[in-house]
């Protein structure tokens, strides 16, 4: 089977570096959350608590980490967004597990019912050259054997788990994606930041395949979100799930191994 991720973003916790040409570029992913909380109710949600136990679990640390009222999302590192509810309830079950190696898993994952056809809607105002790199990062997890993860382009919104589309923001994030949801749905939007619309299709394709492995579950590989695969590299420096931006050369063993190890054929 053949398989492909998306999303990556420019790092808060890596700061810009300036993005000429053939630079490394630092970005960082989001889980977002659907709206599941009670509207306006900001003193339901206790961020302070929250924002403590995704540092502390996380190990992203809590200057990067700011809670959006409007989507009741906490943002990790500016591009990995997960749902205050999401977080409440990882919060209410932890284990307090500490940080075992590299590849890194969210708590939840597509159940079966999606992950073997996860589909995806480009909305029509991405640009070409943006739509180009989603294909390719279908193409690029479908590719992967071993797996029942498997990836496809629909033509119609209302059909589709995942949506990308498009956003603006003057800020140090190239794309962002929700993770998978508690009820076994995978992340449900990408959104890319056009003001990095100039980078290479090598980026662009390499943003792509990251944020499509946060829809499915992935997290950071240079952090300790979720819970450690077992049975994967404790280093993989380039990694698709790094928070690092590098033009895409494909996927390293310990991405192949970690798909394989938590949606094996």
């Amino acid at each position: 089977m053949m398989k492909s991720i998306l999303s990556r973003k420019v790092v808060g916790l890596h700061k810009a570096l300036g993005l000429a040409a053939g630079a490394a570029l630092m970005f960082s992913c989001e889980s977002k959350s659907k709206e599941e909380m009670a509207p306006n109710s900001a003193s339901a949600v206790p961020v302070a608590e929250l924002t403590t136990f995704l540092a502390t679990s996380t190990g992203v640390k809590a200057g990067d980490i700011v809670y959006n009222e409007a989507q009741k999302s906490f943002i990790l590192e500016g591009d990995v967004l997960i749902t205050a509810a999401d977080a409440q309830e990882r919060m209410a079950a932890s284990t307090g597990r500490a940080a075992q190696g590299e590849q890194w898993r969210w708590n939840y994952l597509v159940s079966n019912t999606y992950v073997t056809n996860i589909d995806y809607f480009i909305n029509a105002d991405v640009p070409a050259d943006w739509k180009t790199a989603t294909r390719a990062s279908i193409t690029n997890w479908n590719a992967v054997n071993g797996t029942k993860l498997f990836l496809r382009e629909v033509t119609s919104s209302s059909a589709a788990d995942v949506v990308v589309n498009l956003g603006y923001a003057d800020e140090n994030w190239i794309a962002r994606a929700y993770l998978p949801y508690s009820n076994g749905r995978p992340g449900n939007t990408v959104t890319i930041n056009t003001k990095y619309n100039y980078l290479s299709a090598s980026y662009k394709e390499f943003t792509m395949t990251h944020e499509m492995g946060h829809i499915h579950g992935l997290t950071h590989t240079n952090q300790t979100q979720g819970v450690f695969i077992t049975g994967t590299p404790t280093t993989d420096a380039n990694s698709v799930m790094n928070a690092t931006v590098l033009p895409w050369q494909g996927f390293t063993t310990g991405d192949i191994k970690a798909v394989q190890t938590i949606y094996p054929q």
